[in-house]
């Protein structure tokens, strides 16, 4: 007997594990935050962590979070808090993809938030303070920020100064990545910039990466070297729409997000975008310049019986058989606290495979064969509800 209460006493004690948390090669503080676990929730506010040391860290491209093998959660959720303590909530990222770069090349104090989520109600926040210092370019004039180009202008006297070039790149070509480096006299350039080898002015000198690209002395050729560089390439992508967000304004073609706002793009079409490209080394700088339906989903899916009856849920429609509709027979209330009803089917008109579709008031939302990525959208969703509560 003794052994049981021992045993639950160490089981209601557990607590989340917590994850090493780095920014390339350098480890960070990580405190454990508010949590719900074995035991029920523990809620721990920011002013309640002690010894909060906001580490100096070189900024590097990629956050990466571990956790022990084994243990891992099902989705994590990134934000950051309002450094000025006003805001209530971390504001979230909105890709939470690795490849994605969480955080600006420049020197920032800031306290990440890592959301974590596991299955049947188990929730943690780890609390990360950095304080991080911005990794400089060789040479000022090249640009900080990976995949963006830098401006640097050269003048002989004060009437060459043109103080509207910003202006009309951006309207001329409102996608190009540009940092402006500003102007400087020809006198100084020629002393401090010995490398670059100007001779006379005025000049506008174009850097990708860690080399000069273009320069000239007109402006109207540097609008058209900005116009015909904007894309690094273009392609054309087929899929399914698997799911909108029209409060945010995009949508995800086989689960990967653009950025559209076409109201008759729905979830369940197979489209054909044509895409633009803005970077070869950024995730997610793509353009969508044209989009053509190529199939509608089955009209069964249109019927306004699906949608959810309450403004701040889902309801699921979920087809396939016996196995496949068993988790969603008696769900976890936590997990699927954002769900209002569940209708599960054998088959439906044409949709034979197994699915799950989420709908909202409105509209078919989301799309998924997978009861995992069903609960990662929820969680997703969860996560972001203050911030679109705030945009309305």
């Amino acid at each position: 007997m003794m052994y049981y209460f021992d045993k639950q006493k160490v089981y209601k004690e557990e607590k989340p594990p917590v994850p090493v948390v780095s920014l390339g090669e350098q480890k960070t503080q990580v405190f454990l935050g508010s949590y719900t676990w074995n035991d029920g929730e523990v809620i721990k506010e920011l002013a309640d962590l002690k010894d909060v040391n906001f580490k100096r860290v070189a900024y590097r491209d990629q956050l990466h979070i571990d956790f022990p093998e084994g243990k891992e959660p099902l989705y994590i959720a990134k934000g950051a808090y309002d450094p000025t303590g006003n805001g209530t909530y971390p504001i979230p990222s909105m890709f939470n993809d690795e490849s994605v770069s969480f955080l600006g090349n420049y020197p920032s104090v800031l306290t990440l938030s890592l959301k974590a989520f596991w299955k049947n109600g188990k929730r943690a926040e780890y609390i990360v303070p950095l304080n991080v210092e911005p990794v400089a370019p060789e040479k000022e004039y090249l640009p900080v920020n990976k995949g963006f180009y830098s401006l640097l202008g050269v003048y002989n006297g004060d009437s060459e100064l043109n103080t509207t070039i910003h202006q009309q790149i951006s309207e001329a070509s409102p996608n190009f990545l540009m940092e402006y480096k500003g102007y400087v006299h020809i006198e100084m350039a020629k002393n401090y910039y010995r490398e670059l080898q100007i001779e006379s002015g005025p000049l506008y000198l174009l850097f990708y990466e860690e080399k000069e690209v273009f320069r000239t002395d007109s402006e109207e050729e540097l609008l058209q070297y900005i116009k015909d560089h904007t894309f690094v390439s273009r392609e054309t992508i087929e899929g399914i729409v698997t799911k909108v967000d029209r409060e945010l304004g995009f949508i995800y073609v086989d689960d990967h997000p653009f950025s559209l706002t076409d109201t008759f793009i729905r979830v369940g079409q197979n489209i054909q975008l044509e895409v633009g490209n803005v970077s070869k080394e950024l995730p997610y700088q793509q353009v969508v310049e044209k989009v053509e339906v190529l199939e509608e989903p089955d009209k069964v899916l249109l019927n306004k019986d699906w949608l959810s009856k309450k403004e701040d849920k889902f309801s699921l429609l979920v087809i396939g058989d016996e196995a496949f509709s068993t988790p969603f027979k008696n769900p976890q209330k936590d997990d699927f606290a954002l769900i209002d009803q569940i209708t599960m089917k054998r088959s439906l008109s044409s949709i034979e495979d197994p699915s799950i579709f989420v709908f909202n008031t409105e509209e078919l939302v989301y799309q998924t064969d997978d009861c995992n990525s069903l609960l990662k959208y929820l969680f997703e969703t969860e996560q972001l509800k203050p911030l679109k509560e705030d945009l309305d």
